[in-house]
C-alpha cells in the first residue's frame, strides 16, 4: 500500500467505495427478494411437509406419534387437533404451489391441513432457516473480498510502473549520471518511458557538447592570452599597463576557475568513508598557515561520513576562502542532527544584498556591494561549492546576521554508506 503514489490511493478509495455502494444496493435488492419474492421455505422444507401430510393422511392413526418423532422439523411448531387452528389459512390438500401462494399473501407462514375427519396438521413456521441466511452473508463477505483484493490489484498493476519511474527518477536525481527508466507497464506507459529516456539521453548530449564546447574555448583562449600578456611587457612604461595586466590576469583566473568548474562538476570520483571532522579542521589549518583568521569548532570529536573526499574539500574550501576574503574571518561550526548535518560558516564582512543571497549562486555573478572586481574572485567559488553539496544530496543557503557578516549554512544528509 505504501508504494501506490497519492492519485492510485484515491482511485484505489473511490473504486472501494464505488463497489460497497454496489454491494449495498445488491444487499437491499437480495432483502426484497428474500421478504417480498422468495419463500421463506426452500422446496426442500415444502417437500418435508407434504411428504408429512402424505404419511399421516395414509397411514392408521395409532403410528402417528411415531411419525412426528421421526420427522426433523425443528423449524416449525406442528401440532394435531380436531378443528383447525389457523382457519384462515385451512386448507383441505398440501401443494407446493398453494404454500408459495400462502407465503405472499402473510408474512408469518402458519397455515392448517385436513387429514382426516375431525383431525387437522397445524403448521407455524417459527424459522427460516438460519444456516441459509448465515451463508447468504458469507458469500456477500467473499463478494466484499474478492472486490477490494481485485480493486487493488488493478490499481496496483496500473500504478506499478508509475512507482517504478518516481523511483528511477528519485535514484537518478542522486546520481551523478542519468540511469535509464525501466521500461515497463502497458504499451502506453513503455512509449512514455522510452520518450522520457530518449529526451534525457537528448538533454544529456547537449550538456556534454556545451561542456567540451566551453572547455575547449577556455583551454585555447590560454595561448593567445599568453601571447597578450608576454607583447604588454613592452609597454611596461605606458601610464595604462597596470591596468592592462590586471585585466588580463582577471582573464587568465576567470578562464582557470571556468576549467575548474568544469572539471568538478564532471568528476567521477568514487565517494568513500572519511572522518568529516578531521577534513574541516585540516582546511582550518591551511587557511591559518596562509594568515586567514579562521575557527573552527564541532560538537562531534568524529564524525564519519561516505562521500567524495576531494570535491566536499573543494567545495569547504572555497566557502571559507569566500568568508575570509569578502567578511574577513571565518567561524565554522558543525553539529549533527538527527537525520542531517549542519555546518555553518559565518563572517564578519558587509553581507549581502537581499536580492543578491541567491542571486550568487550563478555563474559570474557579483553582488553590488561585496562582491566587485576591486575584491578580486571571478564569481564561480560558490556556484562550484553548491554544485558540489548538491551533489550530496545536500544544499547551501545563505542569510545576513543581526549583528553584521554573512552566514553561510550547509546541510548534508547523515551518510554513513
Amino acid at each position: 500500500m505504501s508504494q501506490l503514489t497519492k492519485t492510485a490511493k484515491k482511485t484505489l478509495v473511490g473504486l472501494i467505495l464505488g463497489n460497497l455502494l454496489i454491494i449495498f444496493s445488491l444487499m437491499q435488492l437480495g432483502k426484497y427478494y428474500y421478504e417480498n419474492i422468495r419463500s421463506p421455505l426452500p422446496p426442500q422444507a415444502v417437500r418435508s411437509l407434504t411428504h408429512l401430510v402424505a404419511l399421516l393422511q395414509k397411514n392408521p392413526q395409532s403410528i402417528w406419534p411415531l411419525i412426528l418423532r421421526n420427522q426433523s422439523i425443528s423449524w416449525a411448531e406442528i401440532t394435531l387437533s380436531p378443528q383447525p387452528l389457523y382457519t384462515k389459512n385451512a386448507l383441505l390438500t398440501l401443494k407446493a404451489p398453494i404454500v408459495h401462494n400462502l407465503i405472499k399473501q402473510n408474512k408469518n407462514l402458519e397455515f392448517s391441513v385436513f387429514i382426516r375427519e375431525n383431525t387437522w396438521l397445524n403448521i407455524k413456521v417459527i424459522s427460516l432457516f438460519p444456516r441459509q441466511a448465515n451463508s447468504v452473508v458469507s458469500v456477500f463477505l467473499i463478494l466484499i473480498g474478492a472486490l477490494l483484493f481485485i480493486n487493488y490489484w488493478a490499481v496496483r498493476t496500473l500504478n506499478q510502473p508509475i512507482h517504478t519511474l518516481i523511483q528511477s527518477l528519485h535514484y537518478s536525481e542522486h546520481q551523478d549520471n542519468w540511469l535509464p527508466i525501466p521500461i515497463t507497464g502497458n504499451q502506453d506507459q513503455k512509449t512514455i518511458f522510452k520518450k522520457i529516456n530518449d529526451l534525457q539521453e537528448k538533454v544529456n548530449k547537449l550538456l556534454a557538447n556545451r561542456t567540451r564546447v566551453v572547455t575547449a574555448i577556455s583551454h585555447d583562449l590560454r595561448t593567445p592570452l599568453t601571447r597578450l600578456k608576454l607583447r604588454a611587457e613592452y609597454l611596461a612604461d605606458d601610464p595604462n599597463y597596470n591596468k592592462i595586466m590586471a585585466d588580463i590576469n582577471e582573464m587568465e583566473l576567470m578562464i582557470r576557475e571556468t576549467l575548474d568548474y568544469f572539471r568538478d562538476v564532471n568528476v567521477e570520483e568514487k565517494p568513500q568513508l572519511f572522518d568529516l571532522v578531521a577534513l574541516l579542521s585540516s582546511l582550518k589549518e591551511d587557511a591559518e598557515e596562509s594568515n586567514y583568521n579562521v575557527s573552527f569548532t564541532s560538537d562531534n570529536s568524529k564524525l564519519v561520513y561516505y562521500g567524495t573526499v576531494n570535491l566536499l574539500k573543494r567545495a569547504f574550501n572555497n566557502l571559507i576562502n569566500n568568508a575570509v576574503h569578502y567578511g574577513f574571518q571565518a567561524i565554522i561550526h558543525l553539529s549533527c542532527l538527527q537525520h542531517k548535518i549542519e555546518i555553518t560558516i559565518t563572517d564578519q564582512g558587509p553581507g549581502l544584498a537581499e536580492a543578491d543571497l541567491e542571486q550568487v549562486f550563478l555563474p559570474f555573478y557579483r553582488g553590488e556591494n561585496s562582491r566587485s572586481r576591486s575584491t578580486g574572485g571571478t564569481g564561480l567559488g560558490l556556484t562550484i561549492a553548491r554544485e558540489i553539496i548538491q551533489m550530496h544530496q545536500g544544499d547551501i543557503t545563505l542569510t545576513n546576521n543581526l549583528q553584521g557578516g554573512l552566514k553561510v549554512l550547509v546541510t548534508l544528509p547523515i551518510r554513513h554508506s
